[in-house]
């Protein structure tokens, strides 16, 4: 009798045990990750390009979680202020960047970053591959790239041209034309893309280049005018305007791509899901019609691939700015 008491308690001890085990792997943070609201940081002002993609991501992202997805805009510093906050962050994956282009050569340009955009941030994938388009105030008397070289050239004045910020794609897409061109003109940051377009606008700048994505509302309303797209190729939504490949410029091309981050060290299985929802609603009708108002190509790309090109971005933008003497700032 006392045996068979024994194996009784040391049965319901299993059953309580194994209750227990089966109520922890249900309650795992990671399970039935989000649970709660998500935070997407948008490290620019509103209105901008990367507010827009932000914003189009997040509203598919709260569909397939059934958790809100909050776009909290941190513009400053290039980016680099948005992105430190998500640096700092739990690694819960509650927390997210829309990173871009410009948090790849923020290392070369800041010496004191409070983060390592490699070490400290897991890039999950990429969301949108935009176009650039080479920009110049209506009333400007050029209208193509070579006129706009020209008039650089022979100003007497120094020509200004502005960016969404220090180390911004805009900002190192006209570096990378001054130093091809061999031009100069004197950069003025903006904290977004919407700033600056507006004083593009008033023609308080000789020129920018800026994403098709926020551009291409001012260029349709005639607000600016286009002379030229950064990509390799022309684009077909684009299909009349030469890229400076083709104007003058042999072997430039600068794109502007969006990503998602999250802080390092977020658990494997959160990244998993994190990445399986973006390529989810990169499918979305509704994705798809944001990005294709952009002339954007979606991205999607597998988290160890995009690892490696985030990589050879942040090289590729370290060695212009290391040779150049004009970018720091």
């Amino acid at each position: 009798m006392q045996s068979l008491s024994r194996a009784r308690r040391n049965f319901t001890l299993s059953v309580v045990s194994m209750a227990f085990t089966a109520g922890a792997i249900a309650q795992s943070p990671t399970e039935n990750w989000p649970t709660k609201a998500v935070t997407l940081i948008a490290p620019f002002t509103p209105g901008g390009t990367t507010d827009i993609v932000a914003r189009a991501l997040a509203n598919q992202l709260q569909i397939i979680w059934k958790q809100p997805v909050i776009v909290d805009n941190r513009p400053g510093a290039g980016g680099t202020v948005g992105a430190a906050a998500v640096a700092r962050a739990n690694p819960d994956g509650y927390t997210l960047l829309l990173a871009n282009v410009g948090h790849a050569a923020a290392p070369a340009l800041y010496k004191n970053l409070p983060y390592d955009f490699v070490k400290n941030l897991d890039s999950i994938t990429n969301v949108a591959l935009v176009p650039n388009i080479l920009l110049v105030p209506k009333s400007l008397p050029v209208n193509n790239v070579g006129e706009l070289i020209k008039y650089m050239k022979d100003s007497k004045q120094p020509v200004s041209y502005g960016s969404a910020g220090i180390g911004s794609t805009q900002h190192l897409s006209a570096e990378l034309l001054k130093s091809m061109a061999n031009v100069d003109a004197v950069h003025v940051p903006y904290k977004g893309a919407a700033p600056m377009m507006t004083d593009l606008i008033g023609e308080r700048l000789e020129f920018a280049i800026d994403s098709a994505g926020s551009a291409a509302s001012q260029i349709s309303g005639g607000n600016v005018k286009a002379i030229g797209i950064t990509t390799a190729k022309r684009t077909a939504s684009f299909p009349n305007l030469p890229t400076l490949n083709e104007s003058g410029l042999p072997g430039y091309t600068s794109t502007t791509w969006y990503s998602i981050s999250t802080t390092a060290g977020t658990p494997q299985p959160i990244k998993d899901k994190l990445y399986q929802s973006i390529v989810q609603a990169l499918a979305t009708p509704g994705m798809k019609n944001v990005l294709a108002g952009m002339s954007a190509e979606p991205g999607g790309m597998p988290p160890a691939e995009f690892d490696r090109y985030v990589r050879s971005e942040v090289k590729r933008w370290t060695d212009l700015i290391t040779n150049s003497a004009t970018i720091k700032e």
